[in-house]
């Protein structure tokens, strides 16, 4: 008997795979993709690390402003004087008015020698550099609020010192203390004092430390953070006194 010729199909059929690289240009736009990625992960990490350190900085200046205040209701309601008058027995000045506070144990420690670390304590700003005398960049204004402390006249002018409380006319828009600079061109360089004059503010003045903007504690002791324009507009330095 002749046999019936048949046919099997495989069981597995056999499939052909190529492997194939990435192109020039694939790679191209796949180190562009992570560029981008990566620029855009540092930006907003130092946007959001300025943030914080803008926080820090209002944070310190609602303890600065309250030990001010604190200060002047201790005195009869006298702001503490920008420096004190001149030891008789040393024939110096003692230091200035952050001295002074911390010396009458209103708040922490004040390192007149300038050893400690940049950007550290709540006598500064974190986007400060130290300067002179350890000034770590928050300033009270200088003519129409504080004074120095004198008995004797200097260039044929005699002050008795800062104002009293009361005569300021509107504690709530009235510059306290808040980001000083030494120099215009360098506002990460802190003082002690800023003019009460705009016209005067590229030597002692607001520092724009914050993206662009000034943290400002007022008398009534709030935090804003302003523009150097609106630092001038709402006048908060000069005509403060009650009419």
């Amino acid at each position: 008997m002749q046999g019936i010729p048949t046919t099997k199909k495989p069981i597995f059929k056999a499939h052909t795979t190529f492997l194939t690289g990435f192109t020039l240009v694939e790679l191209l736009v796949v180190v562009a993709i992570i560029a981008v990625l990566a620029a855009l992960t540092f930006t907003f990490v130092g946007r959001g690390l300025a943030s914080a350190r803008a926080a820090t900085c209002t944070s310190n200046l609602r303890q600065v402003g309250a030990a001010l205040i604190a200060h002047s209701i201790d005195n009869n309601n006298k702001f503490i004087a920008l420096q004190p008058d001149i030891n008789p027995e040393t024939g110096r000045r003692p230091p200035v008015w952050t001295w002074q506070l911390a010396r009458d144990g209103y708040l922490g420690s004040w390192d007149g020698k300038g050893s400690a670390p940049c950007g550290s304590g709540v006598w500064t700003c974190p986007e400060c550099e130290f300067v002179s005398h350890n000034y770590g960049g928050y300033g009270v204004v200088e003519g129409t609020i504080f004074a120095y402390e004198e008995t004797s006249p200097r260039g044929g002018v005699t002050e008795k010192g800062s104002l009293r409380e009361h005569r300021i006319e509107d504690p709530a828009n009235t510059w306290l203390v808040g980001d000083a600079h030494i120099n215009v061109n360098k506002p990460n360089k802190g003082w002690y004092a800023i003019w009460s004059q705009p016209s005067r503010w590229n030597g002692h003045g607001p520092a724009a430390r914050h993206n662009g903007k000034v943290n400002v504690c007022m008398i009534d002791g709030h935090v804003e953070r302003l523009t150097i324009k609106q630092i001038e507009e709402r006048k908060l330095t000069e005509d403060v006194l009650r009419k």
